[in-house]
């Protein structure tokens, strides 16, 4: 009886593996010999309403019904019966010829439809696109598939049966003995129903909520559509994607067109999320997004190596302050990298199309033209960080753009240190000080949206000891060499030679002192000018008080200590102070727009002038009459001359700070 019963088992098993495998690759074969399949592509506006899937749709009722049966007698019989493992190696095997089948009909189709949309609408229009096309496929797909494989009885809105199709029970007769007229009435009406569909679809075939729609008809309970073969079907429908992006990918340099294809595709990949029956798109978007991201933060890192740490100042880069009064630079003989690639305009030919940028002769009343001139003046290494990070922003993870940001800061104020040497060859002090000053408070501004730390912890080898330690091990003759504790003489030689140091990188910190730096520098040249030979006398005589001890003496007898000489000091600066003043007014003005921060790099200027002053009176003071041709009255006129010194400096600042 149990051979028998073996037997018969698989007698029925053969018949529903004929009925549903075979019956699947036979139609596949048909079709591909009808449609001239995968030579010839099929239009993808005509895939749905095509033998593609109008002869499945025909063959899906009557499958689903065999392959129901053969569910519930697997389920009768449990996971542990012998008789169990049969059935399941046929659904396993209806699975993977259903797969199969549907993979080699589609592939070519999605392929050639991905090339297509690349050619005519470009990589950033492809991309949507392609995306819409493949989650509308992704639902398709698994509506068939739940048409052969589903649970008729947890499906939302189950088919209604088509006139003439077969009728099974669950003893798995026929009711009807025209088998090949059951599958033709079938095929006809599902190729009926698909066409009527395809009708209404192509008017809105780029819209994805009606693949949403359709998903939520599809679903209920039922997550057959989870099957691992048919995902891996799906995973590689929708790798044509990454196929045909990838390849476009390698060839951008353009840090915006790469910037719109990462933002596209996420938010394609958002849409996919939302249903289940999409995953398989959303992850090869995902994938696609990765790839993305890689080629931004390579073409990133190159431009930023290029334009800002590699790069090479010319006159007309350093041009201050010729940039704020409207001179025309200089042209510059650069020497181009020959190894660069023909189609990346360099940064010297940028920085010309900048200067003879149109908008630099608009209506000066325009503020859009301003605000550009504004931003042409700046030292193009700061423009080019400013700009390349505010493009990659939104687009990359955020420990990503924080490395970058940290070590493109770090280079740019290294950029800037260098510019303002050269300015102050060139130019003059003062320049050098307001060109840093101007571009690092420019940097810190720009930086502060970002909302980023700009910390890290660099680590390095430690090999300073290791000599030390090859010696204590070499000398050790009961060293253990295979001894499985902490005592081996190998390991101990590598904790003794080899250390790791640990160093804390804040580039936010660093910005801040190279500004409090720049400023303080800005403070003591500019009060060391305006005061001119006040502040040389002061320093002089600190120097006699220094080198007498303490003692007067040396002050008093000192050259410079001249009642006559320390009056002509004090006219010559009192006489150059109010063009000194001018002229720092007029470079603050022409550097600083805002008007608070001129008034507050010169508050401290201001006091730094006051302190010197009453040192200088604090010294003449201690000068006896009659010494050193200090006559009766020579003091007052001295101070007078101070005091009428330091009113001019306030009144004057003041007077520029209210302006």
């Amino acid at each position: 009886y149990f051979r028998r019963a073996c037997a018969l088992q698989d007698a029925a098993l053969e018949l529903l593996r004929v009925a549903v495998a075979d019956r699947i690759s036979v139609i596949s074969t048909q079709i591909q010999d009808a449609l001239n399949l995968p030579k010839v592509p099929l239009k993808a506006d005509k895939l749905e309403a095509s033998l593609v899937y109008t002869r499945f749709h025909g063959i899906s009722k009557r499958s689903n019904k065999l392959i129901t049966i053969a569910r519930r007698r697997l389920d009768a019989l449990g996971d542990g019966s012998v008789a169990a493992v049969g059935y399941e190696d046929l659904l396993t095997l209806c699975r993977n010829t259903y797969c199969g089948a549907r993979e080699v009909l589609l592939t070519s189709t999605v392929r050639n439809h991905m090339d297509i949309l690349k050619e005519r609408h470009g990589l950033v229009g492809m991309t949507r696109l392609a995306s819409v096309f493949l989650i509308r496929l992704c639902t398709v797909e698994t509506a068939l598939y739940l048409d052969f494989f589903g649970d008729p009885d947890k499906r939302r809105h189950p088919r209604k049966a088509v006139k003439g199709s077969v009728q099974t029970n669950d003893e798995g007769k026929s009711e009807e003995g025209d088998e090949d007229k059951e599958e033709r009435n079938q095929e006809a009406a599902a190729t009926r129903r698909q066409q009527h569909n395809n009708t209404n679809n192509n008017n809105n075939n780029n819209k994805v909520p009606a693949a949403a729609t359709l998903a939520s008809q599809i679903l209920s309970e039922d997550s057959t559509f989870r099957d691992a073969e048919f995902q891996s079907m799906l995973g590689g429908l929708c790798s044509s994607l990454h196929r045909t992006i990838r390849r476009g990918l390698v060839s951008i340099l353009d840090l915006d067109v790469l910037c719109q294809v990462v933002s596209v595709l996420r938010e394609e990949r958002s849409v996919a999320n939302k249903s289940p029956t999409t995953m398989a798109a959303a992850r090869a978007v995902s994938g696609v997004i990765q790839d993305a991201q890689e080629r931004l933060i390579f073409c990133a890192n190159t431009a930023l190596h290029k334009e800002v740490v590699r790069f090479k100042p010319t006159p007309a880069d350093l041009n201050y302050p010729g940039k704020f009064l409207g001179e025309k630079p200089k042209a510059a003989i650069v020497i181009e990298d020959d190894k660069r690639d023909s189609k990346e305009p360099s940064s010297t030919e940028e920085r010309k199309e900048e200067v003879n940028d149109p908008s630099a002769t608009s209506d000066p009343n325009d503020a859009v033209a301003a605000q550009l001139r504004v931003y042409e003046s700046w030292f193009p290494p700061m423009r080019s960080v400013l700009r390349i990070l505010s493009k990659i922003f939104r687009v990359v993870e955020p420990r990503v753009f924080e490395d970058i940001a940290l070590q493109s800061v770090q280079s740019c104020t290294k950029s800037l240190k260098e510019g303002s040497i050269y300015i102050l060859r060139a130019s003059g002090q003062i320049h050098a000080d307001l060109f840093l000053v101007k571009h690092l408070l420019i940097l810190r501004e720009q930086l502060s949206p970002f909302d980023i730390q700009l910390r890290s912890v660099e680590r390095q080898l430690d090999f300073s000891e290791a000599g030390k330690a090859v010696s204590r091990f070499l000398a050790n003759r009961n060293r253990r060499l295979f001894s499985m504790s902490t005592e081996n003489a190998l390991i101990t030689l590598l904790r003794e030679g080899v250390s790791v140091q640990e160093s804390s990188v804040d580039s936010k910190r660093d910005l801040e002192d190279c500004l409090r730096s720049a400023c303080n520098d800005f403070i003591e040249h500019t009060s060391s000018s305006l005061l001119g030979p006040i502040a040389i006398f002061v320093d002089q005589c600190k120097n006699a008080v220094g080198s007498g001890s303490g003692s007067t003496d040396v002050l008093i007898k000192a050259p410079f200590m001249n009642a006559v000489l320390v009056k002509g000091v004090f006219s010559k600066a009192l006489e150059n102070l109010e063009g000194a003043l001018e002229n720092v007014s007029k470079q603050m003005h022409l550097y600083l727009e805002n008007t608070a921060t001129q008034s507050i790099l010169m508050k401290p200027v201001v006091r730094k002038m006051t302190r010197s002053l009453e040192e200088a009176r604090r010294f003449v003071g201690e000068v006896p009459d009659g010494a050193n041709n200090w006559e009766e009255g020579a003091k007052e006129e001295v101070l007078k001359l101070s005091e009428a010194f330091e009113t001019k400096v306030k009144s004057t600042t003041s007077k520029h700070g209210t302006r």
